[in-house]
């Protein structure tokens, strides 16, 4: 019956804490358009997992005096707290003339569409792509391939960057959505 009571009272702090932190993180524009490109749902199910599982592990040792358990519950717990910050506040949020991009911990940068500069294409292990978009002020916003609305964004920026600038498809030659080019690339240095 305690497990059930740590369990229940762990998800109700997590929703407290899910609810305080998108106030806290999420007060932007862009935050409320609905559309960003995020990690998978699973990072968060996972860091609540191992939050439940760190603290299950603390509430244990006091009924088995296992010390296994309590520097387990000790280790897991933050893990768990660390990924589920990085699943609630990184990612790249949009609406139709400007991003917010996020990167783990920070308040984030807003950029219009027509800042991108170019890119840089990256093939990672597993066959995932990783896009550098390089920025007009110097910095780099990267999108991976496996993250949800990674591709959305992508062809939603190329198009808005064209209108921006002026620009249609059929005046740049680097522009080929099948080819993973939404942007002109990028040489290396």
């Amino acid at each position: 019956m305690q497990y059930i009571l740590v369990a229940l009272l762990t998800f109700a702090a997590m929703f407290a804490i899910d609810k305080g932190l998108t106030k806290l993180f999420r007060s932007r524009e862009q935050h409320r358009s609905g559309t960003a490109v995020r990690l998978k749902k699973y990072y968060g199910v996972l860091s609540l997992a191992l939050m439940i599982l760190g603290v299950l592990g603390v509430v244990s040792y006091f009924s088995e005096k296992s010390l296994v358990l309590l520097i387990g519950g000790l280790l897991v717990a933050p893990g768990g707290a660390v990924l589920g910050i990085y699943y609630l506040t990184h990612g790249v949020f949009y609406d139709d003339d400007s991003f917010l991009y996020v990167p783990y911990g920070n308040r984030g940068t807003t950029y219009r569409y027509a800042d991108i500069a170019g890119q840089k294409l990256y093939e990672i292990q597993g066959g995932s792509l990783l896009v550098e978009l390089h920025m007009t002020d110097g910095k780099a916003v990267s999108v991976q391939s496996t993250m949800e609305g990674a591709m959305t964004f992508l062809d939603k920026a190329a198009h808005a960057r064209m209108r921006q600038l002026g620009l249609n498809s059929h005046e740049c030659e680097w522009f080929d959505e099948t080819q993973s080019r939404w942007f002109p690339p990028i040489e290396e240095e």
